[in-house]
């Protein structure tokens, strides 16, 4: 393999393999040695020079070293072209030599040697960072590297040969570490080490590290046929994402051990796994991952007592997938997670007293408590869940108890389930939930009974006008899959002394940004006093009628729809207007009077017949085309009079921006409508 990589990145190894390849100085006073190939027990020259020049009765001599190839194969390090020059002296019964060394073009170190004949001790640096190497004569298959403020950069190499796809970027490295590498027998490596501000990670983003703080007792072996591994690392603080796991360590300690192997070219093996965070989170069990490092087996068991700050650490880029991301936890959970070879899968869970509160005020759950069991096999396992209490949308839910069972992938309600709801019952009859899979995201299917709940409790929970009735329905399926809720059947809720129906109801995004919603809505025989009493428009009387289709929220505000509403024109019921209602409407549809009526005329009278009214408007791209019940000219008829004194309400404004018309709404709502 040709390497260009300069020496300040991997200059470990090299510096191992000059050592080991220098002679016997002890009485030489000129030497050259040229060798097309040595070799060492760290590494192999190839193309090798050595020149010493030391003139007679001169106190010291010249070492020049070229290496055309330098191949430290054991820990996937190779250079081209090294070059090392300094001057030699006598250092006690020893040799010292202190110069720059350079690989190819370079920028050079600095590498001090001491031989002697007990021990070899080298030390190569560049500015404040520093490799130390020694070696005993005594131990020849033995070498300690020493470690000051190394760049993690300069050991990238070697990480390789443990995890192929792992990127050292920033971070520094102090320790030592011993090296053996017997004639027979595995290679070895161990020793502590301290790391700082490491930062790294994979190039498809999926593993990566900032800012890690960590000590590190490491233990490696590898031979022919098995690698080793192991790691007890206690870290002060960093981050760390792995997948959806995103972790935030705080500075106090969180000790990790870990111990793995690998036979020849097969599986890594973890018989041990062990995480310690106090009562934030417990974690141990053991694992199997594809020579790529893809997840084969697992079993874990999880505890936290403390979710608040379990949440904080180690679950926000969960939820944040989930669209929680301002999901605030309280209470303890114990779990088990089990994934064989053979893809069958469990998982257990208890909670403890668990509180969920949804920071957008979305959902509350208070006193979560029971278990939750999950499996992939076909034999079915049952749990159970409770809660105390919560709220949806800050409408209050009452206790409530779910029987629960699994199997294939699948979490199923078992039986049906009444939740207290708005004095009325909420009943859940059915709740399929699916786990994801390579080439589906979550789903499940939802189906509910509402009975009887009661609309006035619903307008004081939203801050609505008050208002009274009943809300029945059922939706026997609501099916959520890739971030849509699509709903079968519909709701009827009785408002009005006439009947409210929503169908075509489906959403988009519910727990995340931006959620949508759409929907068709029908209004029949709605008693326009009660209506008109209620939301503080001026009087009227008799019956409507109407639609909403094509209806669409975004981020629970409209942003289409086409709106029709009009007078029942069967409807027996007397139809009358009231003074300000006349005026109302002439605000909102942006006209004025005709047929002869001024407004001295309106304040005569207190209320008038009509024949029909009506008022339409179909919304897009935030503007509002406007409609009545017959046109007018240029304009359009919201108000036919009927007998005398003859009225007509005419809007002229064929087109009105929403926020406009809100606000007129708004107006006509709180009797701010003047007519001079």
């Amino acid at each position: 393999m040709q390497c260009t990589t300069t020496l300040r990145n991997h200059g470990l190894f090299a510096i191992a393999a000059l050592i080991a390849l220098l002679p016997d100085l002890a009485s030489a006073r000129t030497l050259e040695l040229r060798a097309d190939s040595l070799h060492s027990a760290v590494a192999t020259a190839s193309g090798l020079h050595m020149q010493l020049d030391w003139p007679d009765a001169a106190p010291s001599g010249r070492l020049r070293i070229d290496v055309a190839a330098l191949d430290a194969s054991a820990y996937d390090y190779r250079f081209n072209n090294v070059h090392w020059e300094c001057p030699l002296t006598r250092d006690g019964g020893g040799w010292r030599c202190d110069g720059s060394v350079r690989v190819g073009n370079a920028k050079p170190m600095r590498l001090t040697l001491a031989i002697a004949t007990v021990s070899t001790v080298a030390r190569l640096s560049d500015g404040r960072s520093a490799l130390g190497l020694q070696r005993i004569a005594a131990t020849p298959d033995s070498t300690r590297l020493l470690f000051e403020q190394v760049p993690a950069a300069w050991l990238q190499a070697f990480t390789t040969t443990l995890w192929a796809n792992g990127k050292l970027q920033r971070g520094t490295l102090d320790g030592r570490f011993d090296v053996r590498v017997p004639a027979r027998g595995p290679i070895t490596a161990q020793g502590p080490l301290q790391l700082r501000g490491l930062a790294l990670e994979t190039p498809d983003g999926g593993i990566a590290a900032d800012a890690l703080d960590a000590d590190v007792q490491l233990d490696y072996s590898a031979s022919a046929a098995q690698r080793g591994f192991g790691a007890d690392i206690t870290f002060h603080g960093g981050e760390f994402l792995a997948g959806g796991l995103y972790t935030t360590l705080p500075k106090t300690p969180v000790v990790a051990n870990l111990r793995a192997n690998q036979s020849g070219n097969g599986d890594w093996i973890f018989p041990a796994l062990r995480w310690n965070d106090g009562a934030v989170l417990t974690a141990g069990g053991d694992a199997r991952f594809s020579p790529a490092f893809e997840l084969r087996a697992l079993n874990l068991q999880l505890r936290s007592d403390d979710l608040a700050h379990a949440r904080d650490r180690y679950l926000t880029g969960w939820l944040g997938q989930a669209g929680f991301a301002d999901l605030q936890l309280h209470g303890g959970l114990q779990a088990e997670i089990a994934m064989a070879a053979n893809g069958s899968q469990n998982a257990h869970a208890q909670l403890l007293g668990v509180d969920a509160v949804d920071g957008n005020q979305r959902f509350a759950l208070r006193g979560l408590d029971g278990d939750l069991r999950w499996t992939s096999e076909a034999a079915a396992v049952a749990s159970a869940l409770h809660w105390n209490g919560g709220a949806l949308f800050g409408i209050a839910l009452g206790p409530a108890r779910f029987a629960l069972r699994s199997q294939l992938r699948k979490l199923q309600l078992d039986g049906t389930t009444d939740v207290p709801l708005l004095g009325g019952t909420l009943r859940l009859d059915r709740l399929d939930i699916t786990a994801p899979d390579a080439n589906n995201g979550s789903r499940f299917v939802l189906g509910l009974t509402l009975q009887k709940l009661q609309v006035a409790q619903l307008a004081k929970a939203l801050a609505w006008p008050a208002f009274g009735g009943t809300l029945d329905g059922t939706l026997p399926a609501a099916r959520y899959e890739k971030g849509v809720l699509q709903f079968d059947g519909g709701l009827i809720a009785q408002v009005f002394g006439g009947t409210l129906t929503i169908g075509k109801l489906a959403m988009e995004r519910p727990f995340g940004a931006d959620p949508s919603l759409s929907a068709d809505v029908a209004i029949k025989d709605f008693d326009l006093k009660a209506l008109t009493g209620v939301f503080g428009f001026g009087e009227i009387t008799g019956r409507l009628d109407g639609h909403i289709r094509d209806l669409r929220l975004l981020d629970w505000s409209p942003i289409a729809f086409d709106a029709e509403l009009h007078s029942d024109d069967h409807a027996p019921d007397r139809r009358r207007i009231s003074q300000r209602a006349v005026r109302d409407l002439s605000t909102v549809g942006g006209g004025g009077f005709v047929g002869g009526l001024q407004a001295q005329v309106l304040r005569v009278f207190q209320d008038f017949g009509y024949a029909r009214l009506g008022l339409g408007c179909k919304l897009a791209n935030n503007v509002c085309r406007m409609d009545g019940v017959g046109s007018a000219g240029a304009g359009y008829t919201i108000v036919e009079g009927s007998g005398l004194p003859h009225i007509a309400v005419v809007g002229f404004a064929r087109e009105v921006d929403w926020p406009t018309l809100v606000a007129r709404l708004k107006a006509a709502s709180q009797g701010q409508i003047i007519i001079k």
